[in-house]
Parts: C-alpha cells; sequence; structure tokens
C-alpha cells in the first residue's frame, strides 16, 4: 500500500459520506459538494504521485477508475434522485461506462490495460465542473442546464468512441483476439 493507493481508499470511503452528507443538507448542497471537490482532488494527486514517483501498481490501475465511477455515479444519481438530472442523462452515462467496464475488462482478461486519454480525461473534468454546479446551484436556468448536460453527454460520447477507437482498432487488438476464421468460412 503506498500513498496514491491510500488516496484512492480514501475515495472510495468519501462515496458513501457524500451520499449521506447529500440527503442531510438542503438547498444549496455545501458540504457534499465539498466532500465531491475533495474526492476529485484525491483522484488528481493520486494520478499525479502515482506517475511522478513511480508509484503505479496494478492495484492502483483497477482501483483508481473504480473509485472515480462509484464517486461519479453517487453524485449523478442523487442529482437524479431530487429532480436536478433528467433520465436520459443517467441512461447516456451509464450505457457509457457499462461498455467501458466490459471493454476494460475483456482487455484485462487479455494482459491490456486501459489508460486514461485526452478525451476521457476532458470528459471527467467537465463532468466533475457541472456536477458541482448542480450541487451548488439547484435551481439553475433549465436552459443553460440543458446545455451543460447536452454538452457532457457529446464529451462523454466522444470519450466512449475514442476509447473504442484506440484499443480496439487503432492498436489492432480486437484483430489479436478474435477468433481466427477457417479457410472457407464466410463472416
Amino acid at each position: 500500500m503506498n500513498l496514491p493507493n491510500i488516496l484512492t481508499l480514501i475515495r472510495m470511503f468519501l462515496v458513501p459520506l457524500f451520499v449521506a452528507v447529500f440527503y442531510n443538507e438542503e438547498g444549496m448542497r455545501v458540504w457534499s459538494s465539498l466532500i465531491f471537490i475533495v474526492a476529485s482532488a484525491t483522484d488528481v494527486l493520486d494520478g499525479y504521485l502515482a506517475r511522478k514517483l513511480n508509484l503505479s501498481t496494478k492495484w492502483g490501475q483497477l482501483m483508481d477508475p473504480l473509485a472515480d465511477k462509484c464517486m461519479q455515479l453517487a453524485v449523478i444519481l442523487t442529482l437524479f434522485s431530487v429532480r436536478l438530472v433528467p433520465a436520459w442523462f443517467i441512461i447516456i452515462l451509464v450505457l457509457k461506462e457499462l461498455m467501458l467496464i466490459c471493454g476494460s475488462i475483456f482487455l484485462y482478461s487479455k494482459k491490456t490495460y486501459v489508460k486514461a486519454n485526452h478525451a476521457g480525461k476532458l470528459n471527467t473534468v467537465f463532468l466533475f465542473v457541472v456536477m458541482t454546479l448542480l450541487l451548488l446551484l439547484p435551481s439553475m436556468n433549465v436552459t443553460v442546464k440543458n446545455i451543460l448536460l447536452g454538452f457532457s453527454v457529446a464529451l462523454t460520447l466522444l470519450a466512449g468512441i475514442t476509447y473504442l477507437y484506440l484499443y480496439f482498432v487503432h492498436n489492432q487488438s480486437f484483430k489479436k483476439y478474435a477468433p481466427k476464421k477457417k479457410k472457407g468460412e464466410s463472416v
């Protein structure tokens, strides 16, 4: 257990704390926003420390994105439960995450490790900003909120497509794992 892994573990413990505080606050959810911001800061810090100090571990590579997704889902689902985000937003995000989780598990089973890319990082940062704004400004103008959510979905889809392209098309990984056709076999 090293410092980046400890930060990831702390982030996992912040998920239920966020949910408990969220449902005990009224109006602007300042304390739950603060917990979310601290969790997001630990995400940035643990990644930086793991790379800078060469402390990357297989446990961290697996648990860091899991901790991130757990926190993101907790925030999104709590916002949905109080009608601050629409169902279509949840459905798109959950489908994209399930697709990436299944793809990551498949690639992990083949000893290929999925790493964050610029599209994924941009998506995460923008989603973080949108969720923080919704926590702090629950009575935000509906048009502004829908524009932010729509742009967030566009970035989410871009990130999902980028990951699929990079791991299954560009580097030919998928062809390596696909069953080989026998002579004379049609597609």
